[in-house]
């Protein structure tokens, strides 16, 4: 009995070992900030925590800092990312840009995000927020923009919407092991994308036509933005809604779909709809990626945006 429990010890001792040599080794080689996957889970446990609303799921850790995929990201007091806002100057215009990381403006710095650059083009005299928080879908996003309505109340809401809008996911907390290992952590993202992911753009398109062709998360979606316009009709804010396009590709596009979906849905609640695909088509999809291995939009995208966005901003401009 003894030989088995010192050659079981021993067992549990060698795996612990190598367990501690394998995340060394993945902390080593991931070190530049060059992995997404681990990019993304640094940011999920350095920058966000779960919220008391379970809808929102996670939020922003107000006060938090990080350097995230080479790129200082600072959170406020409010748990936003970028400067404190003036919320006190009487008679002050305020916009806000909701969403989810594209919102953000993840793997850029914060001079180059759409808020900043709407806010350089509206002037000082109005005060640009956005409440985006990685990966969120449209049930979290305006549950986490309610949170903030009756203390912000704004005049213009810019809602950017992507093609993950009607996604169903987990608001469930990681296991201990998932937050604080990061051989753990890709070793689960891999399994994730294994069972979920069918590769390629055939994959993909499927994928989203099922998502966006009804089931619980397009439900889901749809109430959320009953919601807002509830919200709306209580403030009296502006809403612009803007689907930002599946960024993989952009000749062909086909993912048309999710944009002519979400164009009726805001049209639907008086919203007015902005599409960039036409001004993004004008260039490769991948000349507005931060990185070859991360799609998410650059500098040059949100100018494309914000371009679209600004003859709709100019009366607040102007006052």
């Amino acid at each position: 009995m003894m030989r088995l429990l010192s050659g079981t010890c021993l067992v549990l001792v060698g795996l612990l070992l190598a367990f501690v040599a394998v995340e060394a080794l993945v902390r080593v080689a991931t070190s530049s900030q060059q992995n997404y996957l681990i990019e993304m889970w640094r940011y999920a446990t350095l920058l966000k925590r779960s919220s008391a609303d379970p809808v929102v799921g996670h939020e922003h850790i107000p006060g938090a800092s990080a350097s995230l995929q080479g790129v200082d990201v600072s959170i406020n007091s409010l748990g936003m990312r970028g400067p404190e806002p003036d919320l006190t100057t009487p008679g002050k215009h305020k916009v806000v840009i909701i969403g989810d990381s594209t919102a953000m403006g993840w793997g850029i710095p914060e001079s180059e995000t759409l808020r900043a650059q709407i806010a350089g083009y509206l002037g000082p005299d109005v005060e640009v927020m956005t409440t985006g928080v990685g990966n969120m879908n449209m049930t979290q996003i305006v549950a986490n923009w309610l949170r903030y309505s009756d203390v912000i109340r704004p005049d213009t809401v810019i809602v950017l919407a992507t093609a993950r809008a009607p996604a169903v996911q987990s608001t469930e907390e990681a296991g201990w092991l998932v937050r604080h290992s990061q051989a753990y952590a890709l070793l689960v993202s891999f399994v994730e994308i294994a069972m979920h992911n069918t590769p390629g753009q055939d994959g993909l398109v499927t994928g989203y036509e099922t998502m966006w062709s009804g089931g619980p998360g397009r439900v889901a979606m749809d109430e959320a933005l009953d919601r807002l316009k509830k919200d709306q009709a209580k403030y009296g804010y502006r809403v612009l809604l803007m689907q930002v396009p599946e960024p993989h590709s952009f000749q062909p596009y086909r993912f048309q779909f999710t944009t002519d979906i979400m164009q009726a849905e805001s049209e639907k609640r008086g919203w007015t709809f902005l599409d960039p695909l036409p001004d993004l088509q004008q260039q490769p999809a991948e000349s507005y990626w931060v990185a070859n291995n991360d799609v998410h939009p650059n500098a040059k995208a949100f100018q494309v945006m914000a371009n679209v966005l600004k003859p709709h901003l100019d009366s607040i401009r102007e006052q």
